[in-house]
């Protein structure tokens, strides 16, 4: 597939442009979503202060299942 070719192509930039996402909600000081498949399944919440958290929406809130220490 094409599609598959210019992602494998393009690892290195797309890779770069979540690490800027990331920076960007930390200066602003909003947590980032994002999903790591590293960590398993499901969406990971990023703090401000490097904390980072699995999260799952339950009655219109985000509820923390599982939380991991700031990225080394």
């Amino acid at each position: 597939m094409i599609l598959t070719k210019l992602i494998r192509e393009n690892a290195e930039a797309i890779s770069q442009v979540g690490i800027r996402a990331l920076e960007e909600a930390k200066q602003a000081g909003v947590p980032a979503y994002y999903m790591d498949p590293s960590l398993g399944d499901g969406i990971i919440r990023e703090l401000p202060d490097g904390t980072r958290e699995r999260i799952e929406r339950q009655d219109g809130r985000d509820v923390v299942t599982e939380a991991y220490g700031p990225r080394l």
